[in-house]
């Protein structure tokens, strides 16, 4: 039977510290069962989630109780879901569902294989020139249809950039951190403690609390960018407040000194996206299509920026509307949404002012402006259609380099021989490289280690000579469990099982040889905690899988709790 009780997603009191919201791992929501929490914050919580309907994997963010509960938050949160549902693009992640399972609001997004943009950069360092365009250009695109029809991002970032091995873009977080009505923030939006904006990335006007309009994102990518070639933001400082600052009054080291390997026109382009004053920006994503194409063939960019867009007197809901462009009737707007209003000047030497300023922007949320359609510019290359750039097929990490490298080598240590087979089979699974995930694990069961002597208690090498095999098999059954099909999960139990069955060498025979093989295996994914989170998901998979809610015999349900010395 799916849970019906309402489920806790409150965070903790702060006088009990930071402590996490619960994990709901394994809980279903109607037709979603919860397989992993892939990320927590102010305004709830997300998880890799199985659609049992069309078993297919999606991400399910769920709003925290006290917001559930909110009438007003909940007509913004239905709001600006029907707005993010109108850019349906390719470079976008798409909503597919808003709904309510005993209590609980949740929304259903599509699921990207693959990381964010500072996980590829924490993990990999800058990318090759030909991939950073590529990235560059599907973001651009996502941008355009986001201005097209009317949508400020306002929180461009790394974090927000996904990116699947074969460096398909999808732009997240799309109007689903902030609301705003009729030009006034949200306050008990803003007392939950959710914040629009990254310190980092956020753009001068947004640091002082002015309105802004899409080139408010056009600066956050340039900065985004900035990072994507140098390996780091343009600024740093001990506080976000310093980070902020640093946005309105200090000009970043030339990109040219950083990497003077780069082309100094693609230089240029990223430091125009970060001009201070937005006329001195690019003024449409058009506009950057056009020169990343140029720079891509080795074309000059154009030095002097087409004359700015002039905002005439007319307004929509409070918003400049360009010159030429329609403005949009009240109608046609979004409820609930709207601009915000202009703080007062900021006068920077008066820190107690720019911390009200900093605050303002803080407080501001994913806006809503009349549709921008700038005069076309006759050099401007057409957006449709323009080519991309083509990475190679297949993109070998570096750490998978290293790691085939390590196990290629004949004097590495047994303990590492197992540790790192772990690492590159479920660094495979992540990728969705069954096969090869699969015969990497069939190599370790397979590994014969050099006999070490009588098994000492605290001797890695020779736990890790008894591991392998047991390593080996149940990172297959985690294989099988991501083939997505019935027979597969029914498989990939059946394997687990075998292994807890399985006599383990030298344990005191105080209990049968399941209880020791059970308890053998704890011991191995307490050594081995990612193996154990892995192997936690692929019995959550087996369950959406078989529809069930428990997994019998006991030992899968107690192996698809969390490690207890897990991360």
């Amino acid at each position: 039977m799916p849970d019906t009780q309402p489920l806790d997603l409150d965070p903790a009191d702060p006088q009990d510290g930071p402590a996490p919201p619960p994990d709901l791992t394994g809980r279903t929501l109607g037709d979603y069962q919860l397989l992993r929490r892939i990320g927590a914050g102010g305004m709830g919580q997300v998880y890799l989630a199985r659609q049992l309907s069309l078993k297919r994997d999606v991400a399910v963010k769920l709003l925290r109780n006290d917001l559930a509960t909110n009438p007003t938050a909940l007509k913004r949160f239905q709001a600006e879901a029907e707005a993010v549902a109108k850019l349906n693009h390719p470079n976008i992640v798409h909503i597919h569902q808003i709904g309510e399972h005993a209590g609980t609001r949740y929304m259903v997004l599509e699921y990207v294989e693959g990381r964010n943009l500072r996980e590829y950069l924490v993990r990999k360092g800058p990318p090759d020139l030909a991939v950073t365009l590529s990235v560059v250009r599907q973001v651009v695109l996502a941008l355009q249809k986001a201005h097209e029809e009317g949508i400020v991002h306002r929180d461009i970032k790394p974090e927000n950039i996904l990116v699947t091995r074969k460096v398909e873009v999808k732009v997240t977080d799309f109007g689903l951190s902030r609301f705003f009505d009729g030009g006034k923030a949200a306050h008990n939006l803003t007392q939950s403690g959710v914040t629009l904006g990254t310190p980092l990335y956020m753009s001068p006007e947004q640091v002082q609390g002015k309105p802004v309009d899409h080139r408010s994102d056009v600066y956050s990518l340039g900065v985004t960018c900035y990072h994507l070639l140098a390996g780091e933001p343009p600024f740093k400082g001990v506080t976000p407040f310093d980070v902020a600052i640093k946005h309105v009054q200090e000009t970043p080291r030339p990109l040219a000194e950083v990497r003077p390997d780069l082309p100094p026109d693609l230089c240029a382009m990223v430091h125009r996206m970060m001009a201070k004053a937005p006329d001195a920006r690019y003024q449409s994503a058009r506009e950057i299509l056009r020169d990343l194409v140029r720079v891509r063939d080795g074309l000059a960019v154009s030095a002097t920026p087409p004359a700015p867009l002039s905002f005439s007197a007319t307004q929509t809901n409070g918003v400049p509307v360009p010159s030429g462009a329609v403005p949009t009737t009240p109608s046609a707007t979004v409820p609930l949404t709207g601009p915000v209003p202009a703080a007062p000047p900021v006068r920077w030497g008066r820190w107690a002012v720019a911390a009200v300023g900093c605050a303002a922007s803080l407080a501001a949320g994913v806006l809503v402006y009349a549709k921008v359609n700038p005069p076309h510019d006759a050099g401007a290359a057409p957006a449709a259609g323009l080519p991309d750039i083509r990475p190679p097929e297949k993109i070998v990490s570096t750490r998978e380099r290293e790691l085939i490298a390590a196990l290629e080598n004949r004097g590495t240590s047994p303990e590492k021989v197992v540790r790192w087979s772990i690492e590159l089979g479920l660094l495979y699974v992540r990728e969705r490289r069954l096969d090869e995930a699969e015969a990497r694990f069939r190599k370790l069961e397979a590994e014969q280690f050099p006999a070490t002597g009588p098994l000492k208690k605290l001797d890695p090498d020779a736990m890790a000579a008894r591991d392998a095999s047991a390593a080996g098999r149940l990172g297959e059954a985690i294989v099988l469990a991501y083939r997505d099909t019935e027979a597969a999960a029914k498989a990939s139990n059946e394997l687990v099982v075998r292994v807890a069955d399985s006599p383990f060498p030298r344990l005191p025979p105080k209990a049968g040889p399941f209880e020791r093989g059970a308890a053998a295996m704890e011991a191995l994914r307490l050594r081995h905690p990612d193996l154990g989170h892995a192997l936690a998901d692929a019995l959550n998979r087996n369950a959406a899988a078989l529809g069930k809610t428990r997994l019998e015999p006991a030992v899968l349900e107690q192996l698809r709790a969390t490690p207890r010395g897990g991360k």
